[in-house]
């Protein structure tokens, strides 16, 4: 099988954040689709062995942040190169709260969302989500997980890198 084939296939990248109790956790993701239109609902996949999604488990609700193209590369180092369970992540980024879920501050649109079920495979979860509330915060170009592949991906490397070494 040529897996190489999987990365022709569209995706965006978002911010899918979630509370652990008194703080927030967050992971970036790239799997998300809207399934129905009655209620509007999305699927989204997250990794089994992600703090971000243990966290959706515990509270069945979930904020995610769409990317745009001219994102800073650090927001998505920050995000997806370490983990909740040791890092305030969100510290890191401009953010603000809404309805006990973080939004990163920068974002093309936003999500609130509750979990209605769910699939567990071996690597993820996938999760199907009612859409309780959605924003469109700004005209721009979403960032797609082939922009990520082609170009962004050594930015945000040599972000987190710096970020690193400070």
């Amino acid at each position: 099988m040529d897996l190489n084939a999987l990365y022709k296939l569209t995706h965006g990248l978002y911010v899918l954040g979630a509370r652990d109790n008194d703080r927030f956790c967050g992971c970036i993701v790239d799997a998300v689709m809207q399934v129905a239109n009655k209620p509007v609902a999305i699927a989204i996949s997250c990794a089994n062995h992600g703090y971000t999604k243990s966290c959706i488990d515990k509270t069945g609700y979930f904020s995610l942040s769409v990317l745009c193209k001219g994102i800073d590369p650090f927001v998505v180092a920050n995000f997806g190169f370490q983990s909740s369970r040791t890092r305030d992540k969100w510290a890191n980024v401009d953010y603000f709260e809404q309805d006990d879920l973080p939004y990163l501050q920068n974002n093309l649109a936003r999500f609130r969302c509750k979990v209605i079920g769910s699939y567990k495979l071996e690597s993820n979860t996938l999760y199907i989500a009612e859409v309780l509330s959605a924003y469109s915060d700004r005209d721009a170009e979403p960032l797609t997980y082939l922009d990520y592949r082609s170009y962004f991906k050594k930015d945000v490397m040599a972000s987190f890198q710096q970020y690193n070494h400070q």
